[in-house]
This record gives C-alpha cells, sequence and structure tokens, in this order.
C-alpha cells in the first residue's frame, strides 16, 4: 500500500514538471553520512582544539538533549554544555522557510499531552500553549480529519484503513483495539516512561512475533502497525520489539483532543528553547568519545572537549556502542 501511495505520488509529479518543463530540484537536507562513516568505521579524530569544565555534559542538541537542558535551567542549574553534531541544532525537529512560509523538515506534530506527562504540560504551559487549567491553546491545535489515507485510488478520513476491508480484517481490528485498551489501562506504557516502566519480555520479540503470538493476519492491520512503528522508530515490525510496537498506541490517550501542529512543525518549539538556552549549545561539536576520568567524565569532540561531573546522552541510543567507552550492545532478541 505504501507503494501504491508513492507511485500515485510520483505520477502526480511527473505530470506537474512535464508542464512546467523543467525538472523537480531536490536534495537531502541535514545529512551527517560522511561523520556517520567515520564513527561506523572507527576513523582516527583530530585532538580537540578546547577544552573546558563543566558540571554537566548533554551530547545531543534535539529535543531530548534541549529538554534536557530546559529542565536543569528551570531548576537553577545553569553549569551544564548542550554538544550538537550538526551547524543548526534541533536533531528531527529543525525546519526551512522560504518567502512564503516556515516548514518542518521532519516532526511536525506533538499529541496532547496525558495527565501524566507533567514535565511536557509544564514546558507547554510556559510555552502558551497549555493554559492554567490544562486547556489547550485552539490557536495551535488540529481538528478532525486531521489525517487522511489514500488507498486502492480513494481518499479516506483516518489512518485506520476503511476502504475494501474484509469482515475478517474488521474483526482483528476490534481485537487489536481490546489488546491495546488493555495494555494502556495496565499503566506500563506511560510518558515519561519511568511513571510505569519495567523489565517487560515483549521487549525480547518482534512486532510482527507478537502479532503472529495474537493471530492478528490481516495485511491492512499489519500494514497499519507498521507504519506507526516506521513513524516513530524507522524501524519495521522485524526490526522494532513487541513493547515498542504496543507504546505507540498505548500511550496515547484513547480520545485525541489534538494533536498541536505548527507552519514549521516541531521547530515552533525548538526556536522557543533556544531563545533560552542557545547561550549553552554548541553546534558542529560532533561527539566521537565519552570515557570514564577518574570521578568524571571526558566527552571529545574536535572542536570541543568537556570535563564534566554528569553526561546526559540525548543522542540516538544506536550511537551508544561508537561512542562510549565500555558499551555493550544489547541482543535485540531472543
Amino acid at each position: 500500500m505504501a507503494t501504491d501511495r508513492r507511485h500515485f505520488l510520483s505520477a502526480g509529479l511527473i505530470g506537474l514538471t512535464a508542464k512546467a518543463e523543467r525538472p523537480v530540484a531536490g536534495g537531502y537536507v541535514n545529512e551527517s553520512q560522511v561523520n556517520g562513516h567515520r564513527l561506523r568505521d572507527r576513523a582516527r579524530f583530530a585532538a580537540p582544539r578546547e577544552t573546558r569544565r563543566t558540571k554537566i555534559a548533554i551530547v545531543g542538541g534535539g529535543i531530548a538533549g534541549l529538554s534536557a537542558a530546559w529542565w536543569l535551567a528551570k531548576r537553577g542549574c545553569r553549569d551544564f554544555v548542550v554538544l550538537d553534531a550538526e551547524p543548526q541544532a534541533g536533531g528531527n525537529s529543525r525546519y526551512g522557510e522560504n518567502d512564503v512560509t516556515a516548514y518542518p523538515w521532519a516532526a511536525h506534530y506533538v499529541p496532547f499531552p496525558n495527565a501524566e506527562s507533567t514535565y511536557v504540560r509544564e514546558l507547554f504551559t510556559e510555552l502558551g500553549l497549555l493554559d492554567a487549567q490544562g486547556h489547550g491553546n485552539e490557536r495551535w491545535l488540529c481538528h478532525s480529519p486531521q489525517e487522511r489515507l489514500f488507498l486502492h485510488g480513494r481518499w479516506q478520513a483516518g489512518l485506520d484503513p476503511e476502504i475494501a476491508l474484509t469482515a475478517e480484517d474488521r474483526r482483528q481490528f476490534r481485537q487489536f483495539d481490546e489488546l491495546i485498551a488493555a495494555q494502556r489501562a495496565s499503566r506500563r506504557y506511560t510518558i515519561p516512561l519511568e511513571l510505569g516502566r519495567r523489565p517487560d519480555p515483549l521487549e525480547r520479540i518482534s512486532a510482527r512475533a507478537w502479532l503472529d503470538q495474537n493471530k492478528l493476519t490481516s495485511a491492512y492491520l499489519r500494514w497499519h502497525v507498521n507504519y506507526a512503528c516506521r513513524d516513530d522508530y524507522g524501524a519495521s515490525l522485524d526490526d522494532a520489539n513487541a513493547w515498542a510496537a504496543i507504546h505507540y498506541f498505548a500511550a496515547r490517550e484513547h480520545e485525541e483532543r489534538g494533536p498541536f501542529t505548527w507552519p514549521e512543525g516541531n521547530g515552533w518549539i525548538l526556536r522557543r528553547l533556544l531563545e533560552k538556552l542557545a547561550r549553552q549549545v554548541e553546534t558542529n561539536a560532533m561527539v566521537h568519545r565519552i570515557a570514564p576520568a577518574g570521578r568524571r567524565w571526558r566527552v571529545e569532540s574536535e572542536r570541543l572537549s568537556l570535563d564534566a561531573d554528569a553526561v546526559i546522552f540525548a543522542a540516538p541510543t544506536f550511537l551508544a556502542p561508537y561512542l562510549i567507552d565500555g558499551f555493550s550492545t544489547p541482543v535485540p532478541f531472543e
């Protein structure tokens, strides 16, 4: 089905370019494959040009790292440095602008925060997205229809496939919804994670294996769950574990009141965080090594090295084995 939609969009673009008599120009933005390959290949890096001492080093200047910095600053700790590999901080919340509007390069919405998402609610209240009673600012809330799906030559509202489903497909969707409702009620799939997180055997099997165990074989349902895994984790049913796949659905409130969205996507949040934290964010500083140094930590990039009491690792977790001395890679599934 994803192939069908891609072919549909490609056909539309080809038609437009033929009429315009010029090719559609394009390319990749915010790509770091060269540096990524250097890390992968354990290449040698130049000695840092500057060394500083700090209480806390935050590795990664995406929303995770900037949110950690915001939390520290809000509670009176300003002795920290955020290191980001790119010329512009923000990770997948970075955005572009043209003469007409700003636009997101990647992340473009935030689900309405659950009651237990206290840190998100604290930040959103500070940014004016929530009022003191927890009501969302209507200006930034996206109302129905929030999403559409192109399927079998037709558009439909929502991401749950409706066109051409058999009675068995619909039964399996209902079964899936019941399973998710039970998992949601267990309170193990919370945001933040520490409220309900505990070791779970579902982490040791793939999302596909979990669907197999529950005899959920509908191609439409599997497409739906696979879409969710790719959306949040960039991983397929075979690569995402079952716990993560369930978390995508069970961590959200049953009745969606949002999401929040903006022309520049989550870049709207990024801009406001950088207004508060820009002086402590160092860009063009790709960390290539994190190593213990006695009771402290040494965080090294070619531009800057930090001697820190503690490190907050806010970069993609798959990078940890390449950056942190002594870090062991876990086995994905049994």
